[in-house]
């Protein structure tokens, strides 16, 4: 099989991060990821200027709004502003994140760099990893219509304020991202060692190290996991909200709403989905060994129940679990919940625009 497509995805995603400071450590060639002082103190002085300029940033990018000649309903516009304030505040909290946590998040990309040269993705894996990417690339490319259209109009420093809001908000799309690879690579590895069938101690000492992987995974990216499903859960609500109010007042469709709802819709529950599956490989995986009752040779009961062995006797070390800060898990059955509260805020928006339509037209 071909190294360049997942070779070229995941590498690029590496490259990614580093520019953008979600990774702010070198890789160097088989050694992995290392932190040097001059790598950590230009992302430190990356996020100061960010942060500090954040204020002035959103406030030229806000008053957008008014310098065009579309008109904007309040709520709009009140929508806007607030869903831009929570992407920024989420990707610089990300940015930190990953500074304060550099050494940990350098020995888990170590770790999967290594996996990766043992396991390489799946063509299927790929194509998914690829059409991730290019989603957060169109994304992006959804704001040149109104760049196009109101370029012209606007100064040069709402620009270059517009510009930057755009690069701070794509950390988060870009963080998404290297979830999702990861997660991918992850359940990779449980659906080729299935295929391959090795010998019961090679099958627990596999299961024993990817089991402590992946729990590296989820105590590097739990909190970074908690924000953006909390930051991309709003601000579907709240684009849900604008589509509703846009609808009812002006009987149209706002493509620019509905297609970013959407988008944020399907990149969300992509991340679930990834980490539903390495959970269900993992346990199919618990089950297979359960099944082999692996004692190690020369060992007998009497001394198993004195002496501690390399390897579990009859049961693995656990189960992977993407645990999120102790509020939830990220499965199918949390999806059904984001799911049914959104139809549930949906049926509410419903009732109050036709009834403020209702009384609008008496």
């Amino acid at each position: 099989m071909s190294r360049l497509p997942h070779v070229c995805g995941l590498c690029l995603l590496l490259r990614i991060w580093q520019l953008l400071a979600l990774a702010p450590f070198r890789m160097s060639g088989r050694v992995g990821a290392r932190c040097q002082r001059w790598v950590t103190l230009s992302a430190a002085l990356r996020w100061v200027l960010l942060t500090s300029l954040a204020p002035v940033i959103l406030w030229k990018t806000a008053a957008m709004y008014e310098a065009t000649n579309v008109r904007h309903s309040a709520i709009f516009k009140i929508i806007a502003v607030a869903t831009m304030v929570g992407d920024v505040c989420i990707s610089l909290a990300l940015l930190g994140t990953n500074l304060w946590n550099r050494k940990e998040l350098a020995k888990l990309v170590s770790g999967l760099a290594r996996l990766h040269r043992r396991r390489r993705l799946s063509w299927w894996s790929t194509l998914f990893l690829w059409l991730k990417l290019f989603l957060s690339l169109y994304q992006l490319l959804c704001n040149v219509p109104f760049l196009e259209g109101a370029g012209s109009r606007l100064p040069w420093y709402q620009l270059l304020a517009y510009g930057v809001q755009l690069y701070v908000e794509h950390v988060s799309s870009v963080y998404a991202n290297g979830i999702f690879g990861g997660m991918l690579l992850i359940l990779e590895c449980y659906n080729q060692l299935e295929r391959e069938e090795p010998p019961p101690d090679r099958l627990l000492q596999r299961e024993r190290s990817w089991l402590k992987l992946v729990q590296r995974f989820v105590d590097v990216f739990q909190l970074g996991i908690f924000l953006l499903v909390f930051g991309s859960f709003i601000n579907i609500l709240a684009n849900m909200y604008a589509f509703m109010s846009y609808f009812v007042s002006l009987h149209g469709v706002p493509l620019t709403i509905s297609n970013n709802c959407l988008i944020m819709a399907v990149q969300l529950y992509a991340m679930i989905l990834a980490a539903h599956l390495c959970q269900v490989r993992s346990a199919q995986l618990r089950k297979v060994c359960l099944n082999l009752e692996y004692v190690p040779a020369g060992l007998t009961l009497e001394k198993a129940m004195t002496t501690s062995t390399p390897f579990p006797l009859v049961s693995p070390t656990g189960s992977v679990k993407f645990r999120i800060i102790g509020l939830f898990t990220l499965d199918n059955s949390f999806w059904l919940f984001l799911v049914s509260y959104a139809m549930n805020f949906i049926v509410v928006i419903l009732q109050f625009s036709l009834e403020n339509m209702k009384q609008a037209q008496t």
